[in-house]
């Protein structure tokens, strides 16, 4: 029933995008394998029918949401975008992208419907936390967090009740790293995309 209404979820944030929708569309056929088998009583099929869609729209939804990531700093290197299912951990969809220059790192993610989003929710309303301070960025409320006697930190912006984005770095010379990255994110595609 779960993961139904999940397959339903992403084929509405998927149909409001027809690029995203392509000839080889296999998820139709997935479902129509899994309700069959369903209709069986072939529980295990219809699980895995079930995964396979999901799979397909999470790498489809993964595809569309990598557009949206922070270009690299100027001098800085961006390996490929990563897409990675939080089924595991609640559900949710994670896209992620690695940045270096030199020894110092980045970690940018934008993750929707996981529960790390209400985690972050929370972080907005509570009192501040050392070396913590809200700022705006883009016109969004965000969080910074940075130790400068280890030269890291991160920057946490949660965009309504389904979008965490999220840079971590690793070695930076300050803390304007980290407001600089998440200035490059792409907030109005982010909301366009996700129909909200």
């Amino acid at each position: 029933m779960r993961q139904a209404a999940i397959v339903s979820c992403f084929i509405l944030a998927l149909a409001g995008s027809p690029s995203a929708l392509r000839a080889a569309d296999t998820v139709p056929a997935h479902l129509d394998a899994a309700r069959a088998a369903h209709a069986k009583g072939d529980l295990a099929r219809a699980a895995i029918e079930l995964e396979a869609a999901i799979a397909e729209l999470h790498a489809r939804l993964g595809k569309s949401l990598a557009e949206f990531m922070p270009a690299p700093l100027n001098g800085w290197q961006a390996e490929a975008v990563e897409t990675q299912s939080l089924a595991s951990s609640g559900g949710g969809l994670a896209v992620s992208r690695a940045y270096a220059h030199d020894d110092s790192s980045l970690n940018a993610a934008l993750i929707i419907d996981s529960p790390a989003v209400a985690a972050a929710i929370s972080q907005f309303a509570a009192p501040p936390q050392p070396n913590m301070r809200k700022v705006k960025l883009n016109g969004e409320d965000a969080l910074v967090r940075w130790d400068s006697s280890s030269r890291t930190g991160e920057v946490v912006i949660v965009l309504g009740a389904r979008v965490l984005l999220q840079i971590e770095g690793d070695n930076l010379a300050n803390s304007e790293l980290l407001s600089d990255a998440a200035k490059g994110w792409n907030l109005g595609g982010i909301r366009k995309s996700l129909g909200g």
